[in-house]
C-alpha cells in the first residue's frame, strides 16, 4: 500500500469520475493537501477512514495484506520491455519488477528473483522462451509462478501454452491493449482489475 495517491489514482480505485473526487475534497469529504504544484495527495489512512464511513467497499490496493508482487519481463527488445513496464505502471498495486533479454539471463533472474510472473517472448538469442517455460515448470520453488507469452509468433506461443504457460497474448493484437493486458496480469495475478487507460502495446 503507497502512502499517498493521486486524485486520477483514487478516481480509478472508486470508479468514479476525476471531477467527483475534486468536489469530494473542495466539500470535506476526503481529507488532502496540496504539493508545491497546486497538485492534490490524498493519504491511504485517509482513503480507508473515507471508505469505511460511506459504508464503500475498501478498495484491494487499501488492504493491508495487500503483498507486493513479483515480475519478471524476458523480451530481446529493449523498447518492448520498456512498454511493458510502461504499462504496468500505477496499475493499482505494488509491483516489484525485474528484467532480462534474453532465456539464459532470465533462467538465472528466474530462480533468484522467485517471480509471481514471468511476461515472455518466445523468440530471442541464446535460450529461447521454450527453455524458460521447461524450465520453470520442472523447479518445485516455481510451482506458483505464472506464465504470460507474449510475443509475435502465434504457433510458437501456443506451443509454449502446451508446454505449460498459462496466457498467450500476441503482440500488437486485440489482446494487446493496455486495459486487456493489464487485465489479464492481474488475472493470473489473482489480483481485482480496476485502473483502465487508451492504447495499444506494440
Amino acid at each position: 500500500m503507497k502512502e499517498y495517491y493521486k486524485t486520477t489514482e483514487v478516481a480509478r480505485m472508486f470508479e468514479v469520475s476525476s471531477m467527483a473526487i475534486i468536489n469530494w475534497i473542495r466539500t470535506g469529504k476526503i481529507a488532502t493537501y496540496q504539493t508545491a504544484g497546486n497538485h492534490y495527495r490524498i493519504k491511504s489512512e485517509d482513503l480507508i477512514k473515507f471508505a469505511k464511513e460511506r459504508n464503500r467497499p475498501l478498495p484491494v490496493e487499501l488492504k493491508e495484506e495487500q503483498k507486493k508482487y513479483r515480475i519478471l519481463i524476458v523480451d530481446d527488445e529493449k523498447n518492448v520491455i520498456e512498454t511493458v513496464k510502461e504499462t504496468l505502471r500505477d496499475i493499482g498495486f505494488e509491483l516489484e519488477i525485474e528484467t532480462a533479454s534474453d532465456g539464459f539471463e532470465a533462467g538465472i533472474k528466474v530462480m533468484r528473483f522467485k517471480p509471481d510472473l514471468v511476461i515472455l517472448d518466445a523468440r530471442m538469442p541464446g535460450a529461447n522462451g521454450h527453455r524458460v517455460v521447461y524450465l520453470i515448470r520442472n523447479a518445485e520453488l516455481l510451482e506458483k509462478t505464472k506464465i504470460l507469452v507474449f510475443t509475435g509468433y502465434k504457433e510458437e506461443g501456443e506451443k509454449m501454452l502446451k508446454m505449460g504457460a498459462d496466457k498467450l497474448i500476441i503482440k500488437a493484437s486485440k489482446e494487446a491493449g493496455v486495459n486487456e493486458f493489464r487485465k489479464e496480469v492481474c488475472a493470473l495475478l489473482g489480483v481485482k482489475f480496476w485502473k483502465h487507460i487508451s492504447g495499444v502495446i506494440n
